[in-house]
């Protein structure tokens, strides 16, 4: 009893005292944030500090961004970049809130993300195509843009989805999604402590990519350029929460290099592909930016196969699970 009383009362306490919506300077868009308490207490304990902690850094910066910034000043932005954040913690913090309610927050967030990637990607394609979108295009993928913000812009939901955030269930629940555990093959556990809890999500999505495929045979098939992109999205949230968690990225950070190196050369790829799928769509001529799409790929293709030759996942595993086998309880 006396545990549970001291660990609600440092609960109590960082929720009071971590800066609100508006305190939180602009960073640097690929800097990851520390979760607020740095995973401090039980799983079920840190939720409420580190996913509100996310919140608010996340609604600043977008405050920060005016409604109608160009392409170039979203990319430049760091809210997009909070909003990954937010959803990844969403994600990894599942099991500290009711499913249903956290599934309709989740899907704002990132339905948000999504339509601000959407409209950033007008700054890729005109450079990787060397000419400039058309204005009907750009005003289109604003719009939805500002569509898919007004929800989170919105005060009054801001107020709900904080509220909820900030009042984590006392124990894990029970099930399963929404988010990354259903491909983990487990859920968090009171065995650990948050930070431990954390390193056995990592792992688990690390299990889950090496029993994938890392690579795809044809980058300009559509449903295997949409596999390389899950195969990214998922080592890159094996790198983010190794950055949001301080023990973590102590044990974590060498062997952590190989995985963000292949999330880059995977990325420049997609960003070719994304150029190459405009283009196409558009009725342009395509044979420049084709071969831009096959030597960004190649190079993946080469990268891939050296961190496949060089176990890189079983080095990450194996430093994860350091982590995780250290904050037992």
């Amino acid at each position: 009893m006396t545990r549970r009383v001291a660990a609600w009362l440092l609960t109590v306490v960082l929720l009071a005292t971590w800066p609100t919506s508006g305190a939180f300077a602009q960073a640097n868009p690929k800097d990851t944030s520390a979760v607020v308490g740095e995973g401090a207490g039980m799983y079920t304990q840190a939720a409420a500090p580190s996913v509100v902690g996310a919140f608010d850094r996340a609604m600043s910066e977008l405050d920060a961004s005016p409604m109608d910034a160009s392409p170039r000043q979203v990319k430049d932005a760091s809210f997009r970049r909070r909003f990954l954040e937010l959803r990844l913690l969403m994600d990894f913090n599942a099991f500290a809130y009711d499913k249903d309610k956290l599934k309709v927050y989740r899907e704002i967030v990132d339905q948000a993300y999504e339509s601000v990637g959407v409209y950033q990607d007008i700054t890729d394609i005109e450079k990787e195509l060397g000419t400039s979108v058309s204005p009907d295009t750009v005003a289109q993928r604003q719009a939805e843009m500002n569509e898919a913000l007004s929800q989170i812009r919105d005060g009054t939901m801001r107020r709900q989805m904080r509220q909820f955030l900030a009042s984590p269930l006392q124990s894990p629940r029970k099930g399963g999604g929404p988010g990354l555990w259903d491909i983990t093959g487990s859920s968090p556990s009171n065995g650990f402590d948050a930070v431990g809890n954390a390193a056995e999500f990592q792992s688990g999505i690390i299990r889950h990519l090496q029993g994938s495929d890392l690579g795809v045979s044809d980058i300009f098939d559509p449903n295997q350029a949409i596999h390389f992109h899950e195969i990214r999205k998922q080592m890159r949230d094996v790198v983010i929460m190794s950055a949001m968690y301080p023990p973590n990225t102590e044990n974590t950070a060498e062997a952590a290099k190989a995985l963000n190196e292949l999330v880059g050369d995977y990325g420049d790829t997609l960003e070719a592909f994304t150029a190459y799928q405009y283009a196409q769509q558009a009725g342009m001529d395509t044979e420049k930016v084709a071969a831009e799409l096959r030597r960004e790929f190649a190079r993946a293709q080469m990268i891939k196969d050296q961190f496949v030759d060089a176990h890189a996942l079983d080095t990450m595993a194996l430093r994860l699970n350091e982590v995780r086998d250290g904050h037992r309880r």
